[in-house]
């Protein structure tokens, strides 16, 4: 896939995450890892994530962007409002904290590709699909974690 597509892939993707997201929707732990995996697979397989060129500067701004996706995915797990129904099922819904905390991410992901074309890295656009898929797995894993210790006698999450 050329780059047009993958970014054109990637908004999409991610217009339907933001959709999901903000929608009162079941947790269904399985669910929750599928989008990530096949994200991740996508944009390992195309390849681009490196600049052979300059392997040590490209793998140094790939790592500072692993952590910063991490840390935007616990961050925004913590925005997740929570609740079990009258039957036990767990439930979520975004606030307005997650979506702040997507548009922060989204801001820092065009920073580092910023930095990276300054520095005159030339890697895939694939890097996003990668970005995006760790930091969904990462919020994922952390919103299951929570909905687990939740009891059946309150909400947790952020207000709206």
């Amino acid at each position: 896939m050329n780059t047009a597509d993958n970014v054109l892939i990637a908004l999409a993707v991610l217009a339907l995450v933001l959709y999901r997201q903000l929608r009162s929707r079941p947790v269904g732990e399985r669910r929750l890892y599928t989008l990530p995996a096949v994200l991740a697979v996508i944009g390992v397989a195309q390849g681009g994530l490196l600049d052979q060129a300059h392997a040590g500067l490209s793998v140094a701004l790939l790592a500072v962007e692993a952590v910063t996706a991490v840390a935007f995915g616990a961050l925004r797990a913590v925005t997740v409002r929570l609740w079990r129904a009258d039957d036990g099922e767990l439930w979520r819904r975004g606030t307005a904290w997650t979506l702040a905390a997507w548009l922060v991410s989204i801001l820092s992901r065009v920073g580092f590709l910023a930095a990276g074309h300054a520095l005159g890295l030339k890697v895939g656009s694939s890097v996003f699909l990668v970005f995006l898929a760790l930091t969904l797995i990462v919020q994922n894993l952390l919103v299951a974690w929570r909905g687990r210790r939740l009891t059946a006698a309150a909400p947790v999450g952020v207000a709206s």
